[in-house]
């Protein structure tokens, strides 16, 4: 009986320890704290549909995510939003040779790969 009063918090401690290992995808890719949105400049979640990074995966976010969560070549070179842009120059790295902890060729004029800023009207 005392071993039930005690599963609630064992569960609660298990849960919180996953939530607490989850990578902070960002810092994978370049520029990835960079990213604003089309239209208003805010901060968003690059591989998300919602700007909160809740919910579905934009074209970026399932790319990035077949990729392994890892900024590979192939993912650089890679159009993910149809945009007629490579996920590389969009994230500032068009010779698809930044790795993690490094900075990348550029921080300005980044755009998020997981839209296709040409289809947004402000």
């Amino acid at each position: 009986m005392a071993t039930m009063r005690f599963l609630p918090l064992l569960v609660s401690a298990a849960l919180l320890g996953a939530v607490l290992a989850l990578p902070n995808y960002v810092d994978l890719i370049p520029n990835g704290a960079n990213v604003r949105l089309p239209c208003s400049g805010n901060d968003c979640a690059v591989g998300h549909q919602n700007p909160s990074g809740e919910g579905a995966l934009n074209a970026f976010g399932y790319d990035f995510a077949i990729a392994g969560r890892k900024w590979t070549q192939a993912l650089c070179l890679q159009d993910s939003d149809g945009d007629g842009v490579s996920n590389g120059q969009e994230l500032g790295d068009p010779e698809c040779v930044w790795r993690v902890g490094e900075s990348p060729a550029r921080s300005s004029d980044i755009s998020n790969p997981g839209v296709n800023e040409n289809n947004i009207k402000c």
